[in-house]
This record gives C-alpha cells, structure tokens and sequence, in this order.
C-alpha cells in the first residue's frame, strides 16, 4: 500500500502506525517515531510535523492496522513496509541480483537498476517492527549484493525479535567465501532458514539459466560449506520448460552432495517480469510440472529428504501428494479462477499466481467432490 501526504515536508522516516492515543503513547515510549493521524492530518511524532490527508488518503489509513510500519519519502509518499495483520511479511534489501535467471518474476531492468538499501535504514526499519511478528522473509534480489553490511541487519532480527520464524532467500552464491559462512552462523538468528535455488543438474544448465557463468560451482561451494554447520537450508528447484526434464537428476545430484539439508521444494512458476518475457522458453503448465517432479519427489523421499511442493493449485497435483503442497503464494499474489468457486477443496488449495492465471487458467479444474 502507498499513501500520499500532501504538503509534506518531514524529509525521509521510518515510522510506526498509531490509531489510538494508548498505542502511540506505547510506541514513543519505546523511542520510536510514529504516524498519527486526527481529522484530516497526518502527524509526526515526536517532531509534531504535519501533513494534509484527502478523504482517500484518511480511508486507507484507517484500514491499516496499529503498529503497521511505514516509509516516507521526502515527497511524502508512504509505503506501508510492514502490515501488522499479515503473517507474511517481507524485508527487502535490494532487488538488484548477480544472476539474472530467465524465469525470473522480476525485470532484468530492475534487477539491474535496483536500489540496494542501508543496513542503517534497515535496521531502523526492523526496529519499528513488533518484536512477536509470527514471519518474516528477508529477500532480494540477492541479499547478499549487501555484502558484509547485512551481518549487522541479521544480528539486529536474531536480537530485535523473540518468536519470529525467519527466511532467507539467496542465491547461495556468497557462501563460497569461508568468511560469508562464518559469519552468517554468527550473526543469524537460529530460526532463520536459507532458501537456495539449484536450476540443473550441471553447470552448464544451471548457468544458463542464472545467465551467470560460475554460478553452479559457487552456490554448490557455498552449501558444502554451510553443511559442516548447524544452519537450515532449504533447497528449491523451480520448475520450467528448461530444466522440467532433468529434475530426476538435479534429486540425484541432492542425494548424493546435500545430504545435510532440511528439505527440498519443488516450485511453480510466477509468469511476471523475466518468466513473461521469456514465456514461450520457460511455461510449463503445473499439471505438467507436477508429472514431470514426481520421480524426482519420489527418489528425495525414499533418501530420507523431506520434500514440498510450492506454487501448484491442488487440481494440478495427485491426490497422494495434497499432504505435502503448501499454502505458498502471498496473499496480495495469490488468485483463483471463477471455476474455483464451486470446488470443495478451494479453501485448501494455494492457488495460482495472479501473474500466472492468464497461462494457467485451462488447465484449473474444480474437485465437486474428493
């Protein structure tokens, strides 16, 4: 959500949603600086600065929630990083990227041109944050384009907050360098789980589908060092029209070099940005994606490796394996057809990505009964 604060003159601040007298009384306290709104103003606090609220403006805020975390720009437009009612809530470091992956849901121009963020705005950020938040994802692009900077903003989550389940997704790459893995260990907050991406079986797919040369041998690198540690990793394999012939391999490849992992997600494509540029090289329909996996799920579960699917509607996966799909799309993504609605399992169901309906749409069907 983006707000606009008219005639707004504060300058750039991170600050914390107030609805009520006592909730901002609590967060001033805690020496953060709030947002509060009275009539048609928008008010900072502790500075007093105001700013003009049309009608539109006021209706959104007041359908945000306390403790709701926001960032203004000298402009005065607001973009609302933190929602307090969702259990999916993201922290983004950068979304420039080393790999440029051609099923990739962001632009290469972004991943390009992207801004990459302060640890000191982030760890700000993460301070204006309620510390009993249920999860929270740490993504990028790469996170670690950060470089050593993003330690400091790891050991600020590992202290910041209490209960909080944590993932990261990388690349992988930089834990090639000895220095990287050790200080992730010592800076990571123990809940926090790493999500690397492996494309193919060998270097020669993997890197054409990064569109990075060296980046199988680095990530491969990187996880045999984080397995001599005590560190979750989750790997995962997205499937497309590049790689949904090799999966069997790319699980033999697991098998027999990443034994010491937490478990493997076999993903569905998100058709935005590079996959939609791409379309016609990457699409690959989910039921399809799920028949070509299943060999490959098979050979991870017999290994012992526990095994997830993300991203596939539940009409797109065989009945045996509905225990094992998760509810993985964001809600602001996620998307069901008209014919969802008289399906019996639809509230079960993960759904489709709002980017990938148009594609995925003919092959939807409802279940009228299991």
């Amino acid at each position: 959500m983006i707000l606009h604060l008219s005639d707004y003159s504060g300058g750039y601040c991170i600050c914390s949603l107030a609805k009520c007298d006592t909730v901002r009384d609590v967060l001033l306290d805690r020496g953060l600086r709030v947002l509060y709104y009275e009539e048609e103003h928008a008010i900072i606090l502790p500075e007093g600065k105001t700013a003009a609220l049309t009608q539109l403006e006021l209706e959104r805020l007041q359908q945000c929630c306390d403790y709701d975390v926001f960032e203004i720009g000298e402009g005065g437009d607001a973009f609302r990083y933190y929602c307090n009612d969702s259990i999916d809530n993201a922290i983004l470091i950068t979304s420039k990227c080393n790999s440029n992956c051609v099923m990739c849901p962001t632009a290469e121009r972004v991943r390009r041109e992207g801004e990459i963020y302060s640890a000191e705005n982030l760890i700000e950020l993460i301070r204006h944050m309620p510390s009993d938040a249920p999860h929270i994802t740490v993504t990028g692009g790469e996170p670690f384009l950060l470089r050593r900077e993003l330690f400091p903003v790891l050991r600020e989550l590992r202290n910041h907050f209490t209960e909080t389940s944590f993932l990261l997704l990388t690349n992988g790459r930089a834990f090639c360098i000895g220095e990287y893995v050790e200080q992730y260990v010592e800076s990571a907050p123990k809940t926090m789980v790493l999500g690397i991406p492996i494309h193919g079986p060998d270097a020669k797919m993997h890197d054409s589908i990064t569109q990075a040369a060296g980046s199988f041998h680095e990530t491969m690198a990187g996880l045999k060092l984080l397995q001599e540690t005590n560190v979750q990793i989750e790997l995962r394999i997205v499937v497309s029209k590049l790689n949904h012939m090799a999966l069997s391999k790319i699980a033999a490849l697991i098998i027999s070099q990443c034994r010491h992992i937490d478990s493997v997600k076999i993903m569905g494509l998100e058709m935005t940005g590079n996959a939609a540029k791409n379309a016609a090289q990457v699409w690959i329909d989910y039921p399809s994606a799920f028949s070509d996996a299943q060999d490959s799920v098979e050979m991870l579960m017999h290994a012992g490796i526990n095994v997830g699917f993300y991203n596939f509607p539940l009409c797109a996966v065989n009945k045996h394996y509905w225990s094992i799909c998760e509810k993985s799309i964001s809600e602001s993504k996620v998307r069901y057809d008209s014919c969802c609605d008289k399906c019996v399992v639809r509230d079960a169901c993960g759904g489709v990505f709002s980017g990938s309906m148009r594609l995925a749409k003919e092959a939807l069907h409802p279940y009228t009964e299991i």
